[in-house]
């Protein structure tokens, strides 16, 4: 996966609008050798599930919190992915925002912020955590993260473990912590946390999950609507 810098990964979400207030993750007490046992045995599981899943499709629901513009931005949508290098996440809200990674180029058009233009960009680029959220999370190896949490939380009524990841390389990941809250049932994530290094808090729960669900055939495709300027610059660089 790639790396992605913070500063990039700020302004593609500011360009998004999916950026965020400082949400500080709350304080749990002094957790059990059980409790983390029982929160690498759920990540475990769910890590295997995901190794094997070719396809996913998945409602969901978002806010990302900035601390720097002191203010929350709320969205929804449908994510679609087929391992290991495609993806499209298309907005319900703001309808007619979407994002998609067709394996060679990752397109992000925002029209509800920067309208009339769609930046394409390589695959690989800084930034594509934000499309590929799950990847960075689910795809790195067990021993690149401590692990710790383990207390069961209910979310919407379902029975969840909560994990916390902190990268043991700060470089290795473009966040300084994440915490999963993961399906007690079924071998998923119900929520996702996500913190990087400049306090943005992005909060992502997953509404519905269905993994190797059929996609249509157009589901990575993506047609530059007619007026609308195609940029391969992120706004700010050279």
């Amino acid at each position: 996966m790639p790396q992605c810098s913070a500063r990039t990964i700020a302004t593609i979400a500011t360009i998004a609008m999916v950026a965020m207030v400082t949400m500080a993750l709350p304080a749990y007490a002094p957790l059990s050798a059980q409790s983390v046992a029982d929160a690498e045995a759920a990540y475990a599981r769910v890590v295997k599930s995901w190794s094997t899943t070719r396809t996913l499709q998945a409602n969901f629901d978002q806010t990302i919190t900035n601390p720097i513009l002191g203010r929350t931005v709320a969205s929804r949508g449908v994510f679609v992915q087929e391992r290991p290098d495609r993806v499209s996440i298309t907005f319900t809200e703001p309808a007619g925002d979407r994002i998609v990674g067709d394996g060679k180029s990752l397109w992000v058009y925002l029209p509800s912020s920067t309208p009339g233009q769609v930046l394409k960009l390589p695959a690989d680029a800084d930034g594509a955590i934000v499309a590929d959220l799950l990847g960075q999370l689910l795809d790195a190896p067990r021993r690149a993260f401590t692990i710790t949490g383990g207390e069961r939380q209910s979310i919407d009524g379902r029975s969840t473990r909560r994990v916390q990841l902190v990268p043991k390389s700060p470089s290795s990941v473009p966040f300084s912590k994440a915490v999963l809250w993961l399906d007690d049932t079924e071998s998923r994530p119900v929520r996702v946390q996500v913190l990087d290094q400049q306090g943005v808090d992005r909060t992502i729960t997953l509404t519905s999950w269905a993994p190797d669900a059929v996609l249509p055939k157009d589901a990575f495709t993506f047609v530059t609507p007619k007026g609308v300027k195609v940029s391969t610059k992120l706004p700010g660089s050279r």
